[in-house]
């Protein structure tokens, strides 16, 4: 990643390092530490272990709408209020814009049968407004995410993992396995699993997610 920046131009990255994601700051330590630049890391490694200390106290999950508690016998993962009520926000938004294209579909429609005059502008808004059906039902998925995770509850107590999910229409509440659980990575995702099964997702290009769901993996199994 930095490669072809000079020592001096390290340096002033350095300075700035509280603004690079954490992908670019494990980047730079590693590109300054192998051309043994003479410089305080300090700072850098502050942040570094401060950001993995998160990712250790599962801090990261709320990322992704989920968030750990965690106690002497175990951990319990429960969704975010943050998360349900950015979903049902979705959901009304998504619902706001579904019947702005609706009514845009049928004076468009209209428009047509009626045989009226439009200039170019006038057309094209009309032909926008009806495209807002589509863009009303991208924010649809809220509802689905509302569905799927209403009552979800990951938790290890004693050694025993238990899951409550909704994998159909009913709220499901199962012991696992230990050895069921796996992490299965994708191009673009990466999936906590239980047998075939999806828990949840996260990015699989962002490094504390990654970080983070292999960390909650390992929490579960150990």
């Amino acid at each position: 990643m930095y490669s072809d920046k000079t020592n001096s131009e390290l340096i002033e990255i350095l300075d700035q390092h509280s603004l690079l994601t954490f992908e670019a700051q494990l980047s730079l330590r590693d590109e300054l530490e192998e051309r043994a630049v003479v410089v305080d890391l300090s700072g850098l490694e502050s942040t570094i272990a401060n950001k993995l200390e998160q990712i250790h106290n599962l801090e990261y999950l709320k990322d992704f709408g989920f968030q750990a508690n965690k106690s002497e016998d175990g951990l319990t993962v429960t969704r975010t209020k943050k998360a349900m009520l950015t979903d049902i926000l979705a959901v009304v938004v998504g619902l706001f814009v579904f019947l702005l294209g609706v009514y845009g579909c049928v004076n468009l429609v209209l428009t047509f049968l009626n045989g009226d005059e439009l200039d170019v502008f006038t057309l094209a808004y009309k032909f926008a407004m009806a495209a807002l059906v589509f863009i009303g039902f991208s924010f649809f998925s809220g509802l689905k995410r509302l569905f799927d995770f209403s009552g979800f509850e990951l938790s290890k107590h004693s050694g025993l993992i238990t899951l409550k999910k909704r994998f159909d229409v009913k709220l499901e509440e199962i012991k696992i396995n230990a050895a069921d659980i796996h992490l299965d990575q994708g191009e673009e995702v990466l999936s906590l699993k239980l047998g075939h099964d999806t828990i949840f997702t996260s990015n699989a290009g962002n490094v504390i997610q990654t970080l983070t769901l292999q960390e909650l993996a390992k929490a579960l199994k150990t």
